[in-house]
């Protein structure tokens, strides 16, 4: 291992602090945050994880690394972060002399787990020893701005034969955490206005097919489908009152996502027609504004057609041709969503109606009512 230079006492705070600030994406925090503190705290090298929830556990975002080789960075990125105790241990951290603030915490791997049985583990064993790291001390932020599932881990590593992290160490990461817990604060909101601006850009093109109005957090409309503007789910106060009802309880609950369905009486349509869906999802605007994006559609749907194709015997095709009906659809959309000729459609729904023992679309819809559930708010 080369030898490490002693820390640099006079790597001036105030510098180092403004430099972090300044980031302005992922990869600028690569020299700033891992190479200048790395060497402010003693540390050989460093890495930088962005630590994300899946189904199957944890996966990775975010990773750089400084000093540290590339294979066992990709060794750490593909398998052994499922067994690293700084990210399973790290819920049951009791240490709040270590705490820097709200959004970081600062501890070493010495903390969270015992030595002795340590040593013995395989992420030890066969990961840590190989790629000569013996100690770790972290930093790990946990952005609240945006996803309370993210978590930033990064690590400083010291190798064999270097003393373990000490109190001036983590005296030195926990005096820099505040300012790099905001940082990656921002970096992350970045990214999420990043996200929500690419919605915003491909909303008409996504929801076509659909009905949606978008909010501001006054409730005040910004834009609308023209599906919504034509009437087809209803008077625009039908559809405010129940969008308003449903805001107060997403909002009541803390919740980001709330989908109710309503009861449309004042519209010369189907019954099943009537029944319309909401879907209604808080989120940030281009501006960091809160706002509102509502997707409506007509409730038909997936338990009526299941019912109807078991006891009609629809194809699996038929029922997602009865799906596109129920949502108000023409043959030739119908075509272009299910990437069908239009004498396809036309096909499937005579042998539709042939087996349901109907003759057109309004009767084919007051036969799924029968078997679609009813809800009101």
């Amino acid at each position: 291992m080369p030898n490490i230079q002693a820390p640099d006492k006079h790597l001036s705070s105030t510098h180092l602090f403004g430099e972090i600030a300044e980031c302005s994406d992922y990869k600028s925090l690569e020299n700033t945050l891992l190479g200048s503190v790395a060497q402010k705290i003693g540390a050989e090298t460093s890495t930088l994880l962005h630590i994300q929830r899946d189904s199957g556990g944890f996966k990775i975002g975010h990773n750089l690394a400084q000093g540290v080789g590339q294979d066992i960075h990709n060794q750490y990125i593909s398998k052994f972060h499922r067994s690293d105790p700084l990210i399973l241990n790290r819920n049951s951290l009791d240490m709040p002399q270590t705490r820097a603030d709200a959004l970081t915490d600062v501890y070493r791997l010495s903390d969270v787990c015992d030595q002795n049985t340590f040593v013995e583990t395989e992420y030890y064993n066969d990961f840590l020893k190989p790629s000569g790291i013996r100690h770790v001390l972290a930093l790990t932020v946990k952005p609240q701005t945006v996803n309370n599932d993210l978590l930033i881990v990064i690590g400083f590593h010291r190798p064999l034969g270097m003393r373990n992290f000490g109190d001036n160490a983590l005296r030195r990461a926990i005096s820099i955490a505040p300012i790099v817990g905001s940082t990656i604060a921002r970096l992350t909101f970045k990214e999420h206005l990043a996200q929500q601006s690419l919605l915003s850009e491909n909303l008409k093109s996504v929801l076509q097919n659909t009905g949606y109005i978008i909010l501001d957090d006054a409730l005040q409309i910004q834009d609308m489908s023209e599906r919504v503007q034509s009437g087809t789910y209803g008077h625009l106060s039908f559809l405010m009152h129940n969008i308003s009802q449903a805001v107060s309880s997403l909002t009541r609950r803390g919740r980001r996502q709330v989908n109710i369905s309503a009861i449309c009486t004042d519209i010369d349509r189907t019954a099943l027609n009537a029944n319309i869906n909401f879907e209604i999802c808080k989120t940030i605007s281009e501006s960091g504004q809160r706002r509102y994006i509502v997707k409506l559609g007509l409730v038909h749907t997936n338990v009526a057609i299941a019912k109807c194709a078991e006891e009609f015997g629809w194809t699996v095709r038929e029922s997602e041709i009865v799906m596109t009906l129920a949502q108000g659809l023409t043959n030739t959309q119908i075509s272009e969503t299910l990437l069908i000729s239009v004498r396809t459609v036309e096909n499937h729904l005579r042998s539709i109606y042939s087996k349901a023992d109907v003759t057109s679309r309004t009767q084919l819809l007051r036969q799924l009512l029968i078997y679609t559930p009813t809800f009101r708010i």
